[in-house]
Formats: C-alpha cells, sequence, structure tokens
C-alpha cells in the first residue's frame, strides 16, 4: 500500500467515526468515537508531517 491510500484510508475511518459518533452524540461512547475520529482526521498530517522530516 502506497501514501496516498494510506491517507485515504485514515480520513475515511475518521469520518465514519465522526457520523456515527454525531449520531450517537447522547450516549457516552457516542463523544468517544466523535473524539477518535476527530484524532483519525489529524493523523494524516501528522503521518506525512514524519514521512517527510523524519
Amino acid at each position: 500500500m502506497d501514501e496516498v491510500h494510506i491517507m485515504i484510508a485514515l480520513v475515511v475511518t475518521g469520518f465514519t467515526l465522526l457520523v456515527t459518533g454525531f449520531s450517537n452524540r447522547n450516549q457516552e461512547w457516542g463523544v468517544w468515537l466523535i473524539s477518535l475520529g476527530m484524532l483519525s482526521m489529524f493523523a494524516p498530517i501528522l503521518l506525512k508531517m514524519y514521512w517527510e522530516l523524519g
């Protein structure tokens, strides 16, 4: 798998977590899914920085 596919997988996973968490935001696990989705959306940025700088 090349870099683009890894980044697309992270973004799609993040969107899925955000949508599922937002749909169930009145429950505690929904808020945790929103948090994980937000972290997953920042992961491609950090991963690209790691690949380019490190």
